[in-house]
Parts: C-alpha cells; structure tokens; sequence
C-alpha cells in the first residue's frame, strides 16, 4: 500500500516514485480467522508524508503482464464495491469525529489509469498523475493511498490502510473532501510472476479550501456523475425507461446503478438517489413496470421475502388508504404499513 501527501505540487509529464523500500520483499499479512490462518497477503508499500520532487520521480517502465490479468467486472459489482470503500472510509473518519468525503467520478478516472497500469506492470507505485491531471480542479491538499490483496474482499483494503500510521494519517485528513476511488480486479495469478493478485485500489483523496471541487462530487457513487455524462448500458430504456421518465426520472428516483436485467419471469433496473434511497423497478408483460422502494418498510418485507419469487411484482405503486400506505403484488397479496403506529400487515 502507498501513501502521498503533497502541499504544493507542480505540472510536469507523467512520472513515478518508487519507495525504496518497496523495492524490497512486499510485507504480507497473515489473519487467523476462526481459529486457522487465512492468507489474506496484503501487500504493501509505504511512503512517507512528503511532497514529490523531480529528483523522486522516474519514467514509469514499460508494462510487462498480459492485459488479460486484468478481470472484467459487471459494473454492479464495481459500484457495489466502490461505495463499500466509500461507507468504510467514511465510517473511520466518522469515528474520529470527521466530515464525511464526498465521491467523484471524474477523480477516479484518473486514477484508474495508474491503477490498471500497475497490474499490468505487476508492480505499486507512485505516479505525479492525480497532481497534474486538470480534471482535479484547484485543490489544496492531496494524497493517494494504494492497497493490493490476494483476497477479492475491499474492505480488506482498508483494513490495512487503518493499521498503517502513515495511510491512516491519509484518509483521517480534516482536509480532505472528496475523493477517487479505482479498483483494478485481476485472475489472481499474472502472467510475469504469478503472483496471486486478485484485487488493488487506489484512492486520491483532496482538499478544496478555496472551492474549485469537481461539479459531479456526491454523498454516493450512483450519483458521482455529472449531469450531462452519458449513462452507457445503464440508459433505462423500454417500458422500465417510459415509467421512470413519466414519474419524476432523476429528480425523484436518482441515477440507474445496474443495467435493465432479467428477473424470475419479467425485467428490473435498480435506481438510486443522492439520499441513498434505492428504487427497484419492475417489469413483466402482465404488470406493466411498477416500482418497489426497497428503503421503505414494504419495500423491506417484500426484500425479505425473497423478492418477486416471494409476493410476486408489484402491480401498483405504492398508495395511501386510510392509515396506511399500500402497494398490490401479483401473486394476490397486499402489504400494508400503518403510518401512525409502524405495523406491517399482509393481506390476500
């Protein structure tokens, strides 16, 4: 794992820094778990609190692992574990009695460049990228954390980050406001040495004391875009498109997380909203799209009871009656919650 601090930096070509010390044999950690030892292998490299100079700064070597090292994810996962990363970082700052960082997406483009690259390399270090790149906007403060372990788990990322001074000094900045976060997935076995990798992250972390943040800076990766970026194979589209768009699209629902997928017997997509508040629509050709507020007490229970395979879709929205807040599925039942007392009936 490496860490950076840097006060003034300068505008130069794209470099590296090695720590010496990472040019040595990488420090693993073994955990006992459960009474046996699991091989989680962090690897790490560690760089002290300083600002890089030119005298610190080498052309990066040419890659030497196959491309192939590096695994295809489905973007599911990747946001799922982004925003993992995110809440865990959060929650150790929060328990040190600090603001929460704001997620960019824009940041973690360019990290995510280094982070390929060093898989490809099979090698961690340091580049001057996340200072020079004019996508980080008019920062004051800046640090990048790196982490790699030979388990698929992110958190295990932080973990380590946590038991290391000089890292944990990094994501403990008051400082710091919004950050990048790229994950490079890999087979767990490289090409050139065989080395088990299976997961490295890279995290740049930034200050803006004078303003200048990144536009697209949000409380959660779903909404780490900007307005205006093209949404790719997440686009709604369809009837699930159509009922999103006519009740209030973004404004209401938030962004897509998943693409359109298939569901036991129809379609679902998956929005949320900057409050976090997450939205599963719906679809089959006998319902219609209809959507379930998966934050919500009905939302919960119909979770619980395993989805669409449980009451089946929904084939209204939710809707007020009396007391209490309704919503009709497709296998006869309707769940209500009362608004007064919190109680959840199932009726059929």
């Amino acid at each position: 794992m490496g860490f950076c601090a840097i006060t003034l930096p300068g505008r130069r070509g794209r470099s590296r820094y090695v720590p010496r010390h990472a040019q040595r044999r990488r420090s693993m950690v073994g955990e006992m778990i459960h009474g046996s030892t699991a091989r989680s292998m962090v690897a790490a490299s560690a760089l002290a609190a300083v600002a890089l100079a030119g005298t610190q700064l080498e052309a990066p070597p040419p890659g030497r692992a196959a491309q192939q090292d590096i695994l295809r994810v489905s973007q599911e996962k990747r946001l799922q574990d982004t925003q993992r990363l995110l809440d865990g970082i959060n929650a150790y700052r929060g328990s040190r009695g600090l603001r929460p960082v704001k997620f960019s997406a824009r940041l973690t483009q360019i990290e995510q460049r280094h982070s390929d690259d060093q898989v490809i390399a099979e090698a961690f270090y340091h580049t001057n990228d996340f200072l020079s790149d004019p996508r980080a906007g008019r920062y004051s403060h800046a640090n990048e954390v790196i982490a790699l372990t030979y388990q698929s788990d992110v958190l295990q990322l932080l973990e380590w980050w946590k038991t290391s001074p000089a890292h944990s000094a990094a994501l403990l900045n008051p400082k710091a406001r919004v950050v990048g976060i790229a994950l490079t997935y890999a087979d767990g076995r490289l090409s050139r040495t065989g080395a088990p990798w299976r997961l490295l992250g890279t995290v740049n972390l930034y200050g803006y004391e004078y303003g200048g943040a990144p536009s697209d800076a949000s409380a959660s990766v779903w909404g780490g875009r900007a307005r205006g970026e093209g949404l790719g194979a997440l686009t709604p589209y369809g009837a699930i498109g159509q009922a999103y768009r006519a009740n209030g699209g973004e404004r209401v629902f938030g962004r897509p997380i998943i693409p359109e997928s298939n569901a036991t017997g129809g379609r679902y997509q998956i929005f949320q909203n900057e409050h976090g508040q997450r939205f599963k629509f719906l679809w089959t050709e006998r319902t219609g799209a209809h959507w379930v507020k998966e934050y919500g007490a009905i939302g919960t229970l119909w979770s619980r009871s395993d989805y669409e395979r449980g009451f089946g879709f929904p084939v209204t929205n939710e809707y007020r009656r009396g007391n209490e807040i309704r919503q009709h599925f497709s296998r006869g039942y309707i769940l209500g919650w009362n608004v007064h007392t919190g109680a959840l009936r199932v009726y059929r």
